[in-house]
């Protein structure tokens, strides 16, 4: 059974004639999209000959070897022909930006689903830079803390600096945790502000920014409320 986050990876997921899981871990994922015909077949990476085994091992007990390729590589390099859908998480922001951005020209059109730990706005300008737009936003609660999942599909579309930070489909998403998710995310973004007011050099620009921000997550929270 898969946890919150990776069922909504999958609920993120189209229909597929193949399909790629850049990272893929223990394959979990994977198997679930296979098993219940959302993919045909699926080529699954990782940098880790530990982890790549447990894959295998994984897609094995699940009678799935037939539909598997396996690649112990990095990023989008073992791509060489189209794909579906990509899907890259359970990283840092940081690197999966350098994934999209590095393997850009192994894309070919594929939907991307996104989930980082960190750096989502970094995710988000790789999705501008490599040809790409967000059409979901998706936030998720797993084991005590809260995710967000971003899907890309071909089609540049550009994005303001607020945008970019805080995101822009995301606030059409109709998840039953979003108002709690932007709670949380207000919260953080204060505790950021008080940290900057008590330092002994103060950025005004970034204090600016942050009360910006702050006051779009009050007005987005008072009409979910409403």
């Amino acid at each position: 059974m898969l946890d919150p986050r990776l069922s909504l990876a999958f609920d993120l997921y189209p229909e597929c004639r193949l399909a790629a899981d850049i990272g893929t871990d223990h394959a979990y994922l994977p198997a679930a999209l296979l098993q219940r015909g959302r993919c045909q077949r699926m080529i699954l990476t990782d940098i880790s000959p530990s982890a790549l085994e447990n894959a295998r091992r994984g897609i094995m007990q699940s009678c799935l070897s037939d539909r598997v390729t396996f690649a112990l590589d990095s990023g989008l390099s073992p791509l060489r022909e189209p794909c579906d859908a990509i899907s890259v998480t359970g990283m840092g922001g940081r690197t999966i930006r350098q994934i999209l951005l590095s393997g850009r020209d192994r894309l070919m059109g594929a939907v991307l689903i996104l989930s980082a730990h960190t750096d989502w706005p970094l995710i988000r300008e790789a999705v501008m830079e490599t040809g790409y737009r967000l059409d979901r936003e998706e936030p998720c609660f797993d084991a005590g803390r809260f995710y967000l999942l971003l899907r890309a599909v071909p089609g540049r579309e550009e994005l303001t600096d607020q945008e970019i930070r805080l995101g822009k489909p995301l606030f059409s998403s109709a998840s039953p945790v979003l108002l709690p998710f932007l709670r949380r995310r207000r919260e953080v973004l204060l505790c950021t502000l008080n940290g900057l007011r008590s330092s002994v050099h103060p950025d005004e620009a970034r204090n600016a920014l942050l009360l910006e921000d702050l006051a779009f997550y009050d007005r987005k929270i008072k009409e979910l409320e409403a």
